[in-house]
């Protein structure tokens, strides 16, 4: 994707997609004007996409700006665009355009875009555009980038696996005073050559005809630097302090080596070893503290310090467990065992701070943070299972919405493999720590769409049980992309029953007397059937207990089917006419078709539930010594709870709607309960919104006129039938769903009719 070579030369332009812009985009004001001037542009363009295809696309305008309109909606469907994918635009003359997608930053050819950081030393290069054939985590390359027709030297390194540009973009980033925000945008030449462009925040391509990019400025003295001694016209001989994460070059050794012209290997001869040892070793720019030039120092100083045999005084280690508040210089030794990122407020793309919970050698926990704009140097270091030492650390309040601990300790020092300016987490005896479970998967219960989260969007939800090797279960829940994993997973692997699923760093609560346990914001990390030792344990021992009849029984992650109202009411159940109710032998789901007449109960539509079990909660007093310090006791009202998940804790209540209800057809007529989650269904209220609404009634015993619009309303009611409607012939029975549904309650109105034809 590098320059057209036709004489035409208009500004590139580019857009990140958001939703709108998938059937109507805006053309940038600063593009549009320098493509058509200030009057009316053309009503149509063409655009070339890489695969050759050709598009008529028709331009509208209003309020002052110009869209991609009828024919763009094509494109965005041939190309397989959504939001967050990166469009750039070359103009081949006033109404042709050629077209290139970014999907993740990179293109389908050989080129791929950088979102300018506040500070960075590091700019990945993808690996799809890497040539095959060069290995470059043996040696350092130096490149050539050209921007504008002028070039640049810039260093092509290896970290951790990563490739990316280093030393020489900073030069470029200060010669042409980009700024943060700016769009780089890469494409791969022959070798090591690479084009550069450039975008504004604007979306349109910077143009530097007047800059020269020869007139770099020599670095001056370094103040600190120790004296040399010239041995002869090539060789220069110096002493130095060797750091221990650098070895920089004294100024008068790096002007004799011309390093500002362009960066080269050096050889460097100890002559304090016996015989002195000669390596080859690269260098690298970087700016010096007062923003004016450059120093040069040497890369890969791990082996260097190696090779010069120089072992660095090692400080001691503090434990997490022995960190101290009142002692402000010590070390720590740690693992991120969890990483994850924040991005800005304006700018989703862009990263505010990395989030982590690392581990010391005796497994003891912290949180931390650092702002991404403080990561200079070590950006590249933080990643998951990294061990980093950090040094200096100072305490503070851990204030975010996922804690695992209530203070924080931030980092200002330096030492190798550490992050200055971190924040991290101390435990606190106040707070309930995320939890890790393991558990063989027996069911999976249906999945669903949720869409009351902030921002509007659906959210993808599962649940399923867990069971331990002690035959313990606990309810597993999970939101968005970690429903997204276990919902591929078992797409992709529809016949596996023995699945082992891993929750680590979740949130868990009790609810109806069982254990729930969910995804915690974005600090979990789910493992399902894993290569990983603990999981292989795990599940051959809990195979091992399981008999045949045991087995059969688990569904492992299949969801079972989840139907529609329709088909809940009028396949699979069994349709009863309410006089015949009492006839039913077996504990089962029946339909009926009723009327709702009366409420059962002129005095009570609500109760008072437990907030942990969901269960009646009910009042009584104790005695207790008196709260103000003098002698005697007081009685006291508080909530009670008997459900044995409850009783020896102090419980709370929420109100919940439970109403009586009697409902007739021609053949009799039934008490049923209705509880709050099929009201709130009908008529869109809570018990909290309705006593909100009607406390003064509420209190004199009556009913919502809400509750009244139930009345006289035909309905099917999908009932429990229980041992004790059974042996007791009674009446009494729980509504489990219930509709108004037209369709559904005349094709049942057709089983009431043949079902009287029968009895007459």
């Amino acid at each position: 994707m590098g320059d057209s070579s036709s004489s035409y030369r208009a500004p590139w332009f580019c857009r990140e997609m958001n939703r709108a812009d998938q059937i109507i985009m805006a053309i940038p004001d600063d593009a549009a004007s320098k493509l058509w001037g200030v009057d009316k542009g053309p009503t149509n363009v063409t655009i070339h996409t890489e695969d050759g295809c050709v598009f008529n696309v028709c331009l509208s305008a209003s309020k002052g700006k110009i869209f991609f309109f009828h024919g763009w909606s094509n494109v965005v469907v041939h190309l397989g665009l959504t939001k967050e994918c990166l469009v750039v635009f070359n103009p081949l003359d006033p109404t042709t355009f050629k077209l290139t997608s970014f999907i993740d930053g990179v293109s389908r050819g050989s080129s791929w875009t950088y979102m300018l950081s506040p500070s960075c030393n590091f700019y990945d290069i993808p690996q799809s555009t890497l040539p095959k054939s060069y290995d470059y985590s043996s040696n350092d390359v130096t490149s050539t980038v050209m921007i504008d027709n002028k070039t640049f030297n810039v260093s092509i390194v290896t970290y951790d696996g990563k490739v990316g540009f280093t030393v020489g973009m900073d030069v470029i980033v200060s010669l042409f005073q980009l700024e943060v925000g700016c769009l780089l945008l890469f494409t791969k030449g022959f070798g090591h050559f690479f084009y550069l462009k450039v975008f504004g925040k604007n979306g349109v391509e910077i143009n530097y005809p007047d800059l020269d990019a020869d007139e770099a400025e020599v670095p001056p003295l370094d103040a600190e630097n120790e004296p040399d001694e010239h041995i002869d016209g090539c060789v220069t001989k110096f002493v130095r302090m060797a750091g221990e994460d650098y070895f920089r070059i004294p100024d008068p050794v790096s002007r004799k080596a011309k390093l500002h012209e362009g960066l080269k290997d050096l050889n460097i001869r100890f002559l304090y070893m016996d015989p002195p040892l000669q390596i080859t070793n690269g260098t690298r720019r970087e700016k010096r503290t007062n923003g004016r030039g450059y120093r040069y120092a040497l890369t890969c100083w791990k082996k260097f310090m190696k090779a010069a045999r120089i072992k660095m005084e090692q400080a001691a280690v503090t434990l997490l467990n022995n960190v101290d508040l009142n002692v402000d210089d010590y070390t720590i030794r740690i693992r991120i065992v969890r990483l994850w990122t924040r991005p800005t407020f304006n700018n989703p793309r862009k990263i505010y701070c990395y989030d982590m919970i690392f581990m010391d050698q005796e497994g003891t926990k912290m949180q931390a943070f650092v702002l991404q704009k403080n990561t200079t140097g070590y950006e590249h270091l933080l990643k998951e299972n990294q061990c980093l030492t950090i040094r200096n650390p100072s305490m503070g309040e851990n204030r975010q919405k996922s804690q695992i601990c209530s203070y924080f300790i931030q980092d200002q020092s330096k030492c190798q493999h550490y992050c200055p300016r971190m924040q991290c987490a101390c435990d606190s005896k106040s707070f309930k720590s995320p939890i890790d479970v393991i558990g063989f998967v027996v069911k999976c219960l249906p999945s669903d769409d949720k869409s009351d989260n902030n921002n509007g969007k659906d959210e993808k939800k599962t649940t399923f049980i867990l069971e331990d090797l002690q035959h313990h279960q606990i309810y597993v829940t999970l939101w968005g992309c970690y429903a997204d994993q276990i919902l591929d997973f078992e797409k992709n692997n529809k016949d596996e029953k023995n699945v082992v699923v891993v929750v680590q760093f979740g949130k868990y609560r009790f609810w109806g007397g069982n254990l729930y346990v969910s995804n915690l914001y974005n600090v979990t990390r789910v493992l399902i059937n894993s290569e990983v030792k603990e999981i292989m344990d795990f599940k051959k021992r809990f195979i091992e207990k399981l008999s045949p009849e045991i087995s059969s029984s688990y569904s492992g992650l299949s969801s079972p089917v989840v139907k529609t109202v329709t088909e809940e009411f009028l396949s699979d159940l069994t349709f009863y006419p309410i006089g015949s109710l009492n006839s039913i032998d077996t504990t089962s789901f029946v339909v009926i078709v009723g009327t709702i007449k009366s409420f059962a109960s002129n005095n009570e539509w609500f109760y008072n539930a437990c907030t942990t079990c969901n269960k009646k909660v009910s009042t009584t007093t104790i005695v207790k010594q008196k709260q103000d310090g003098t002698d005697g006791v007081e009685e006291v009202t508080v909530l009670e709870c008997k459900t044995d998940v409850c009783n020896t804790k102090n419980v709370s209540s929420v109100p919940r709607i439970r109403l009586y209800i009697r409902v007739q057809d021609c053949t009799g007529i039934v008490s049923l309960t209705l509880f709050e989650r099929e009201v709130t269904k009908l008529l869109k209220v809570n018990a909290n919104q309705l006593l909100d609404n009607n406390i003064e009634l509420a209190n004199e015993g009556s009913f919502p006129n809400e509750l009244n619009s139930l009345l006289n309303i035909k309905f099917a009611f999908k009932i429990a039938v229980s041992s004790f409607n059974i042996s007791k012939k009674s009446d009494g029975y729980s509504v489990s769903k219930m509709t108004n549904n037209p369709v559904i309650l005349s094709e049942l109105d057709k089983h009431f009719d043949t079902i009287q034809l029968y009895f007459f």
